[in-house]
């Protein structure tokens, strides 16, 4: 049973989405920051991966999910019935839907997860650990297409928060003394 009242999804949009988007851009530059500088905190690439991909995990659930909980939001929420059908992507399919690499590597302990990487060798460009920035600008783009197909009451919330996100990206970056990769 979706939320009905415009406050409450109005509120969700600028506080939790924004949060979620937040966390997801802040660990994917942070990932990318600790490539190019791999000492300057222990284990920064992946704890900067795990939060990207938790993160990552929750929105492709609010953009794709059909099922949901009494209280789960859903995409669909925001839009006309008919408005919001988006095709899985390929990085979804291939890293992120059920059975696949995110959830047999990531999410679920599995007999030899090392062998649910996505790809071949420990370090090769398709494996699951180098994905965290192509996932992150994946999601940037599902939410752009939601505020372009959102009702119109919804829309300037689905960009404030987007725009918000991108904004803790780029200081991220700057901290980092990085290019912003968004």
């Amino acid at each position: 049973m979706p939320v009905s009242d415009e406050p409450t999804k109005k509120s969700f949009l600028e506080e939790d989405l924004y949060d979620a988007l937040r966390w997801l851009f802040v660990g994917a530059v942070t990932w990318e920051a600790s490539r190019n500088q791999p000492h300057r905190c222990g284990n920064q690439d992946v704890l900067a991966m795990f939060t990207s991909f938790s993160q990552a995990r929750a929105l492709y659930e609010f953009f794709y999910a059909n099922g949901r909980q009494h209280d789960d939001a859903r995409a669909c929420d925001f839009t006309s019935t008919s408005a919001w059908h988006p095709t899985e992507t390929n990085l979804y399919r291939t890293y992120m839907a059920g059975h696949k690499p995110a959830n047999k590597r990531v999410f679920h302990l599995v007999y030899s997860r090392s062998s649910h990487a996505g790809g071949p060798g420990h370090d090769g460009p398709d494996h699951l650990k180098n994905q965290v920035l192509e996932i992150a600008k994946d999601i940037r783009s599902l939410t752009e297409q939601l505020a372009n197909s959102a009702d119109t009451g919804f829309r300037h919330s689905i960009r404030h928060a987007l725009q918000k996100a991108l904004q803790e990206a780029k200081l991220t970056a700057n901290l980092y003394g990085i290019a912003n990769p968004f």
